[in-house]
């Protein structure tokens, strides 16, 4: 119980005092309070209200029940590897969703910075991640983010998975982030050549593969290299190796495979 008590004096003076903290200045926001006061929802928040009692329907609910990279035990237990072996100076992260890959991520004790467009999923991330010094949270067009990066020599792991129906920011993010010279990128949801058990995703009838990617030809490409029946709900992913400097390490892990360009 005073534990209990002890945190909310803490949220109150959090709240009420600290009149530059992101949570006050949300929640004293005119325009937001207008459309909410209306009813004028929409996106995630609407996703969220609509089902506040039956939240099994509830995209909320369902992110909520995922561990890191979407359950895949066997794609962690590679990047695992891959940190264990190299040390990068940060992580970079487009799709904060809950934070359940975020988390993961921080425990490697480097800094992370991690990018989420939803109002809703950044606020409830950010209220998770408060007492996480090497977690920064961007609540932005992931896009804009990473083109306002300079490109550098920095070992950056990027990870991204900020694509969507409607936002679909691969094309131009790719070409930034190959400009990293150092660093590797993982790409969620992505086709894995000759192997169709692994899921990825469609958007507009254009599929996310090298077929439509071709910038990312002249680097080296693994694919995951196993069954996937081995994880629930297993997604295709690519990770893309720009400079060819890991090459020791990415091709020693026997679930991985090294892609083989054609003619």
């Amino acid at each position: 119980m005073i534990q209990k008590i002890k945190r909310l004096l803490w949220l109150n003076k959090f709240i009420i005092f600290n009149k530059n903290n992101w949570l006050r200045n949300y929640m004293l926001n005119t325009k937001k309070f207008e459309k909410l006061s209306e009813g004028e929802l929409y996106g995630d928040t609407e996703d969220l209200v609509d089902n506040l009692f039956t939240l099994a329907d509830s995209r909320l609910k369902q992110a909520s029940t995922n561990t890191p990279f979407n359950n895949q035990k066997t794609r962690m237990e590679i990047i695992d590897n891959v940190f264990n072996n190299e040390k990068f100076d940060e992580i970079i992260e487009t799709g904060t969703l809950l934070g359940n890959t975020t988390e993961y991520f921080a425990n490697k004790d480097i800094p992370v910075t991690s990018v989420e467009i939803s109002e809703l999923y950044f606020l409830i991330s950010k209220i998770r991640f408060l007492d996480k010094k090497n977690v920064n949270l961007i609540n932005s067009d992931s896009s804009n983010f990473l083109f306002n990066l300079k490109p550098s020599k920095r070992k950056i792991f990027f990870y991204l998975d900020a694509h969507s129906q409607d936002f679909i920011p691969l094309q131009k993010e790719i070409s930034h982030c190959l400009k990293f010279e150092n660093s590797i990128i993982l790409i969620d949801d992505f086709k894995v050549p000759e192997n169709e058990t692994f899921g990825y995703d469609t958007y507009d009838s254009v599929e996310l593969s090298i077929e439509n990617y071709d910038q990312l030809l002249s680097h080296d490409l693994y694919f995951p290299n196993y069954d996937a029946k081995k994880d629930f709900n297993t997604r295709g992913y690519v990770l893309i190796d720009i400079s060819g400097s890991y090459n020791h390490l990415l091709s020693n892990e026997k679930n991985l495979l090294r892609y083989k360009k054609t003619d």
